[in-house]
């Protein structure tokens, strides 16, 4: 595993490992519209948007040059980026704080967790935004390390990309190790990598083009037998294997499965 010392932040690095994850999405079950790349030179005003944010310059720069997965304005029509998990969409999140519709604190709040916010230092930003249930992921620009705050025991204690070895009360205060130590962390790109080993192997499992369930909740009885239906489904139509997969096909098949055995799972909103 490798040491936090054998590690370091890089801006290109960062926003890199963040469009290959979304445009892995898209090979999966994203809409390729759903994925927002910024214009050359950075998303225009919103360094100066998110001023009052408290974030440290290179957040603040990160956040000007990450693509993003585009925020709906019917959230019924947002695209989750990962298992029950809303991504923030920054840059019209910026143009909200801008007009006076929220404060830097509600931000905070909804984008890096009810619990944790207060301790979270300026120079970590959250990648999601949703609610009290949605999953928070936090990137660390000082020490260019990916967290994933709660993650399930089965992810912490089982990761597919080996995690960061230290323990963060090595090099956190104590409020802030507090957080720290209820999350598993990666350098940035093995984070990144993690994630998208969930999905590849079907650990996360799109319902639509915008759901995605995971095989860590417990669902009831009345979901018996779904996820490993599911399973089947994408194996079927060639999962993982990105060459013979077939996208359109394998969500069909999906939305399908679901309407007949499980009508209220289905996502019928979906389109594509």
């Amino acid at each position: 595993m490798p040491s936090l010392d054998e590690i370091s932040y890089s801006r290109d690095v960062t926003v890199a490992a963040a469009r290959d994850y979304y445009t892995f999405l898209t090979k999966m079950y994203l809409k390729e519209s759903d994925v927002i790349e910024p214009p050359e030179g950075g998303w225009p005003n919103l360094t100066t948007n998110l001023q009052s944010l408290g974030k440290t310059d290179e957040v603040l720069s990160l956040l000007c040059h990450l693509p993003y997965i585009r925020r709906h304005s019917d959230d019924r029509d947002q695209a989750q980026g990962a298992a029950e998990c809303y991504f923030a969409d920054w840059q019209k999140l910026g143009r909200y704080l801008a007009s006076g519709r929220t404060t830097g604190e509600k931000l905070r709040l909804v984008t890096e967790g009810a619990s944790i916010y207060e301790n979270v230092p300026p120079y970590v930003v959250s990648l999601t935004a949703g609610g009290r249930s949605n999953p928070v992921f936090l990137l660390d620009t000082k020490f260019g390390v990916g967290h994933w705050y709660e993650c399930p025991g089965e992810v912490r204690y089982e990761p597919s990309r080996e995690p960061i070895e230290d323990d963060p009360y090595d090099f956190a205060p104590e409020k802030e190790a507090e957080w720290r130590a209820d999350c598993q962390y990666w350098a940035i790109p093995d984070f990144f990598g993690e994630l998208e080993d969930q999905f590849r192997e079907l650990k996360f499992i799109p319902i639509s083009s915008r759901r995605v369930i995971d095989v860590y909740t417990t669902r009831g009885s009345h979901a018996d037998g779904m996820i490993p239906m599911l399973q089947d489904i994408y194996r079927e139509y060639g999962w993982p294997d990105l060459e013979s997969y077939r996208k359109r096909e394998c969500l069909e098949a999906v939305q399908t499965a679901l309407e007949e055995r499980y009508p209220d799972s289905a996502d019928r909103r979906d389109d594509e």
